[in-house]
């Protein structure tokens, strides 16, 4: 993915297609509100708009930071294809500071490390993806940037962005080091963007999720929801409530909720996939790996040509891989057609 793309070049259907299509698309507008007992929504500016069936897909808002001097110049939460852009010019032959090693965070830095003066890259965790991937995995990618350039300073945050005339200047750590500093990229999570609906009667979870069932229908007739911000039974995990913010899975939630909405009766059944790009060698993944209880690896992780399978108890609840295709496509394959792979079968 290039962050010097345009929003033309990556929109998934031209204005004309909604033209042909007769949809409306009201933009710069923002619901304040919804009303499910006379079915309308009620925009921050007045207007009100009635429906007859309703989808709710407002993903995520990203954390800021909360450190002294989170207003400076020059520090992104990257949410448009503007602000991409705006990074790349401002990074180029200077240094970046990029705060969590997330999806987002990590891809930035790939993309930036052969661009800029300097990369640094600030983790609380002790390595960039434990969670997700584990922790052998993890360390053979943090190997991989740092082989690119990348310097990482973990298991710190920061406390606080330092200016010069209005612009960044440096980033200071809570471990005391100092880092130079033009441009900042903040990729330390998100939360749902559900906070206009909580009078609404639509039930939303502890964390802000929506709480939707196999139809991607909220507890209220004709309120339908789908994307980041819910979470949905998976019935490769016995049916337990997740949320899976991938692309893949935000493109399939929408397919279900419009025929659900439509009345075609439609259940989600998927299997959730991701890859992602850094430094031309791509990570796939396939499952849910949520609560893993350990990883059985196999082939090389210095020569990042492995393919590694998570378990829980004694069942594989998702695998990753690199430079072995077609294998997770395959193990997707099997999960998607309700079997179970077991433990020993990979071992």
């Amino acid at each position: 993915q290039s962050m010097d793309s345009h929003l033309e070049q990556i929109a998934l259907r031209p204005k004309e297609f909604f033209r042909t299509y007769d949809i409306e698309v009201l933009t710069e507008m923002q619901v304040a509100a919804v009303d499910i007992k006379n079915k309308t929504a009620i925009f921050k500016d007045g207007l009100k708009m009635e429906y007859n069936k309703l989808l709710i897909a407002t993903g995520n808002t990203p954390k800021a930071l909360s450190c002294k001097g989170k207003e400076v110049e020059n520090v992104f939460n990257i949410r448009t294809p503007e602000d991409a852009n705006r990074v790349v010019k401002l990074a180029t032959s200077k240094n970046v500071v990029i705060v969590g090693a997330s999806f987002l965070g990590m891809e930035v830095a790939a993309y930036l490390a052969e661009r800029a003066h300097s990369v640094s890259l600030v983790e609380l965790e002790e390595v960039p993806f434990k969670k997700f991937f584990g922790e052998r995995v993890g360390r053979a990618v943090m190997k991989m940037f740092e082989s690119n350039r990348v310097k990482f300073y973990m298991q710190t945050e920061v406390s606080e962005l330092r200016e010069q005339e209005g612009k960044l200047k440096e980033v200071v750590l809570k471990s005391g080091k100092v880092l130079r500093a033009d441009v900042c990229v903040v990729g330390v999570g998100a939360v749902p963007a559900t906070g206009f609906l909580k009078q609404s009667g639509i039930n939303i979870d502890s964390k802000g999720f929506i709480v939707v069932n196999k139809m991607m229908q909220t507890n209220i007739p004709g309120v339908f929801a789908a994307g980041d911000a819910v979470t949905f039974p998976l019935a490769l995990r016995n049916n337990k409530k997740v949320n899976v913010p991938h692309w893949q899975m935000a493109h399939m939630h929408g397919r279900i909720a419009a025929l659900n909405m439509l009345a075609h009766g439609m259940e989600i059944n998927t299997v959730p996939y991701l890859w992602t790009a850094m430094f031309g060698k791509s990570i796939r993944y396939a499952g849910h790996g949520e609560g893993f209880d350990d990883v059985v690896i196999q082939g090389d992780l210095d020569e990042l040509k492995f393919v590694a399978f998570y378990t829980k108890s004694d069942e594989v609840v998702a695998v990753a891989s690199m430079n072995y295709d077609p294998i997770v496509s395959k193990v997707a394959e099997v999960l998607a057609a309700g079997r179970t792979i077991r433990k020993r079968d990979v071992e």
